[in-house]
């Protein structure tokens, strides 16, 4: 009984992964990202994406997900050839034993270090990636949060418009204003 029940989990996970993986495949697919992997990448379970615009070196964009748990980001230019893009934790793991050399058997401190949090569902990877791709490349982020007062409102209006100040602007204008300066 208790093995069915876990059988049952493990379907009822496996089928909630490929759902996600499904939906978002599609809306990588709908943002413009090409699925670019090689046969011999699907068959080690590794799955490149390539977005539908180039960076600043005229290369393109491309990112992959790997079985393992990692999502990196692969660069074309350069002596990195990628960079993981995974969440990170600190750890301190204290003392580790020396097992070779002529300090066999003492301990020494081992560091405090990072390491990446692997991401176990290939759903999962790929949402992750959809959600990295949105933040960094899809979404304007301002530097600061402006404060919106009448000086802000009459720049706006004089430059974007050729207004004298909001006052002099139409209500429709007026309200295009507000409309882009709150979004």
């Amino acid at each position: 009984m208790v093995r069915l029940q876990r059988f049952h989990l493990y379907t009822r996970i496996i089928m909630n992964q490929a759902e996600k993986y499904r939906k978002y495949y599609e809306a990588l697919d709908l943002i413009g990202c090409k699925h670019v992997s090689t046969p011999r990448q699907i068959k080690n379970g590794t799955r490149v994406f390539r977005l539908p615009f180039k960076d600043a070196w005229n290369q393109d964009i491309e990112f992959a997900t790997y079985e393992s748990g990692y999502v990196r980001k692969l660069v074309k230019l350069g002596y990195c050839p990628c960079y993981q893009i995974n969440k990170t934790r600190k750890v301190n793991n204290g003392f580790i034993k020396i097992t070779t050399g002529p300090h066999a058997g003492l301990f020494r401190k081992r560091y405090d270090h990072t390491e990446r949090i692997l991401i176990e569902g290939n759903g999962d990877r790929l949402e992750y990636l959809f959600n990295y791709i949105m933040r960094n490349y899809f979404r304007a982020k301002p530097k600061y949060q402006r404060t919106i007062d009448m000086d802000w409102l009459n720049f706006c209006a004089k430059w974007q418009h050729g207004e004298f100040g909001f006052d002099t602007c139409d209500s429709d204008t007026q309200n295009y204003i507000l409309k882009r300066i709150q979004s």
